[in-house]
Parts: C-alpha cells; structure tokens; sequence
C-alpha cells in the first residue's frame, strides 16, 4: 500500500511537471514569427519547422498512447533510450514528411493545438498504468519522464536556434530540467553498470557508474568488480545544461571538457564511447 501510495504521489508531481514543460514549450511555439521557422537549428541538418514537426509528430502519437493502456510487461527506461537512440534517422524522416512543404505557419499552430490536448489528458483523471510504445510498454512513470525530457530538449533547442537570431527566451521549468537530468541519469547508470567513477550533475544527480573503456560496441559497459566503499576514485561534475546536450550528442564530449563546462578527474573519465545516451 506505501508504495502504490508512493507511485501514485511520484505520477502526480510527473503530470504536474511535464504540463509546466509543455505550457512553456507552447509559449515558444506561439510566439514563433514567420521568418524563424526557416532559422536553422542548433541540431544539424534541422530547422526551426521541422523541430515543430518532429514534435507535433510525437505529442499526436502521445495523446493516442495515452489513451490506450497496455497490459504487458515494461521494458526498461535504458532499453527504450537505446531504441530513441537507434530511431533517430527515421524521426528526422517522419519530420520531414509531417512538415511536407508547409513553411511553417500551418504546423506551428497545430502544435499548439496538440501540447493542447496533451495538457488536457494529463490534467484529466486517470492515466494507463502502462503505456504502449514502438520498442514495447513503459511504466508510465517513465513514460512521463521520458516525455519530460524530450520537451525539455525541444525548448533548449528552439531557444538556443533563436538565441542565435538575437531573441531571449525564458529556460525551460526547473522541475522539468531536475526531472529530465535524473531521467539521463539512470540510463547512464544503466549503461555502464558499476563503482568506477562517481557521475556528478549538482543540484539534481549523482550516479556511480562504471568504467567506459570496458563499453561494448553496442555501447554497454561490462560490469566489473570494483571499490564498494566512499567515493570512488574518479569523479566527474557538470552541470544539467551541458549534461543534457552532451548526454544526448548536442554538444562533443570533448569540446565540453576543453572549455571546462565538464571537470573529469581520475582515469578513464571519458565518457565518449557511451554517447549519446539517447537521440
């Protein structure tokens, strides 16, 4: 009973914090002029319309799988990162094929529409525990983080893309950012299982992990014995920003430590061959 009650608190502060993303988000897109949609992106071979697109792509597919409960078992919160992870091709495709050859003016608006209908759900009564997925079912919990993150990567997009134009836009909610940098997180934890190396990201995480030299090419690392006592001997500290572009391959690994926007100490602190965590 605890911890139904539990879960139950946790999926709630989830809704709350993925519908203060989605509102932030909406204030973007709607406020999006018609010459910013052709703006390139800080993503490569993306613009400003086919970020709305790849969106409005997803937020139709979560209203859908929302609304149908799954009743099979979930599969990990890593394993469907690996699946994002190898779909990245065919989402930047099914962006493509959404956006078609409107400039941007129609999609925008329809993705206000849909962030909508998202909003309307997760303020409604109750959600399907499980919810089905194309790699399989996720607890809904981590569905809910899951969508958290990807709002929090499109707001962090859009804002760098239109920073770069001369605009300011307002970061995207601190509980959104804490939700989506736990969520990476725990994937990395997953990844590379282990005591090696201390993985710190203050004020919302910290994981051990362990060693990325020992990463497979399908990049898992294989668990070795370690300390199991106090902080391990290796240690790397960042910061949520900079670990969620870099996490997600929106920043080089290498570029972040030269520029010290990441501190690595001990060995084997290159996290590279992990990367990215998710796409």
């Amino acid at each position: 009973m605890a911890s139904t009650m539990k879960t139950q608190r946790q999926t709630e502060k989830l809704r709350h914090t993925l519908a203060a993303a989605l509102r932030s988000v909406q204030d973007v897109v709607a406020g999006l002029e018609p010459a910013d949609h052709l703006l390139p992106a800080v993503r490569p071979g993306w613009d400003v319309r086919l970020l709305c697109a790849g969106s409005l792509w997803r937020l139709t597919q979560v209203v859908t799988q929302l609304q149908c409960p799954a009743a099979t078992r979930p599969v990990t919160l890593e394993r469907y990162a690996a699946h994002l992870t190898s779909t990245t091709q065919r989402r930047y495709e099914l962006a493509v094929d959404t956006a078609g050859s409107d400039p941007g003016t129609v999609l925008a608006p329809q993705l206000v529409a849909v962030i909508a209908d998202v909003l309307a759900l997760l303020g409604a009564g109750d959600l399907p525990p499980l919810v089905g997925t194309g790699a399989g079912q996720l607890s809904l919990l981590d569905y809910l983080r899951v969508r958290a993150l990807e709002i929090v990567l499109l707001h962090d997009d859009l804002a760098r893309t239109l920073e770069q134009a001369g605009r300011t836009v307002t970061p995207p909610p601190s509980d959104a950012t804490a939700t989506a940098t736990r969520a990476l997180a725990d994937v990395l934890a997953a990844r590379a299982p282990g005591k090696a190396i201390e993985v710190r990201v203050p004020p919302y995480a910290a994981v051990q992990i362990g060693d990325p030299a020992r990463a497979t090419p399908g990049g898992v690392v294989i668990p070795e014995p370690a300390h199991t006592r106090g902080t391990p001997p290796a240690v790397i500290e960042t910061d949520p920003t900079t670990f969620l572009r870099v996490m997600t391959g929106r920043r080089d690994w290498g570029e972040a430590v030269a520029e010290h926007a990441i501190v690595a100490s001990g060995l084997r602190t290159d996290l590279s061959p992990l990367l990215p965590l998710v796409s």
